[in-house]
């Protein structure tokens, strides 16, 4: 058994970077309980209890906790910025009012552990700044905000009831399993497999940290493995150009991938770098997967669909 106990109850179990947490966990022989409003594309193995329902309804949440599980890895959301732009209230209901439903229930029924997936657009548009998880929350969107009051019900849920709480924010994550996304990555990939081209937003020049999916599951098990309570950015540390990023798939894919400048949408950030150094010390989170290596990993994916 691992330090953190058995069951581990991950929502959004059936997207991209659920069903690889849920592998890992499988992989370590826990138990896991699966909760997402999808069935899973495949079956899950006879070690997950799967829930197929919405979290917005009580019985699918008190189910999930009828499990027991000792650990929550949170990761159902509404994850598109420009859809919480066109619908606030909904964003709101779906990323903070079942937070908070999940962390009372967590601590009246022995969780030990809990794991947020957050973003780094809870600090907004710092420009070219790099973003450290000491920066003040200065969300420009109703995602970004809805992210900041998640953190902060978790903060309040560690100081009041000594819950383990963890709030990681991602930055891009790519790789094997996104083949249903439409992000720039799986969009690059689909337009080298049909030797098509993809649209880039203005110039070109701003910049993203991208990370591998496997980098991201080895944070939530650092998280849950050493009970971490606070806030981490997990990140490549490497941040690139669009255009970099176009050359490397490019390289990596053998194909031509044309671009075509568009004008870039209201609220395009110009950069988004980040400092991952604070994560080594305080989680133990060091990434190790180059985005070269990443998006060869992620060509053969593809190719292989």
């Amino acid at each position: 058994m691992d330090g953190f106990g058995d069951r581990v109850l991950v929502t959004g179990a059936a997207g991209f970077i659920g069903r690889a947490v849920v592998a890992a966990l499988r992989a370590r022989d826990l138990p896991v309980t699966a909760v997402d409003r999808e069935p899973p594309a495949e079956s899950w193995d006879e070690g997950v209890t799967a829930i197929t329902g919405d979290l917005a309804e009580q019985e699918v949440c008190i189910a999930a906790f009828e499990t027991r599980p000792r650990a929550v890895v949170h990761l159902a959301a509404l994850t598109s910025v420009l859809r919480s732009v066109d619908a606030p209230m909904r964003t709101f209901a779906e990323n903070v009012t079942i937070t908070q439903v999940l962390l009372e229930l967590s601590r009246g029924s022995g969780v030990d552990s809990f794991v947020l997936a957050s973003t780094n657009a809870v600090v907004g548009d710092v420009g070219t700044d790099t973003i450290t998880a000491g920066h003040p929350l200065r969300p420009l969107t109703p995602y970004g905000a809805t992210k900041a009051a998640g953190e902060m019900l978790l903060s309040a849920y560690s100081g009041s009831y000594g819950l383990g709480t963890a709030a990681l924010r991602f930055t891009n994550v790519y790789g094997p399993g996104m083949a249903h996304k439409d992000s720039f990555v799986p969009r690059m990939m689909r337009a080298a497999l049909a030797g098509t081209g993809v649209q880039v937003y203005g110039d070109g020049k701003q910049r993203r940290d991208l990370v591998y999916i496997d980098d991201v599951v080895a944070a939530v098990l650092l998280a849950l493995d050493t009970r971490f309570d606070g806030r981490a950015i997990i990140g490549s540390g490497e941040s690139v150009s669009v255009l970099d990023l176009v050359e490397t798939v490019r390289a990596v894919t053998g194909a031509a991938v044309p671009t075509e400048h568009v004008e870039a949408p209201a609220g395009e950030m110009p950069a988004v770098v980040v400092d991952v150094s604070a994560s080594a010390e305080t989680l133990g989170y060091r990434p190790t997967v180059s985005l070269e290596d990443g998006l060869a990993r992620t060509w053969q994916y593809f190719q292989a669909q």
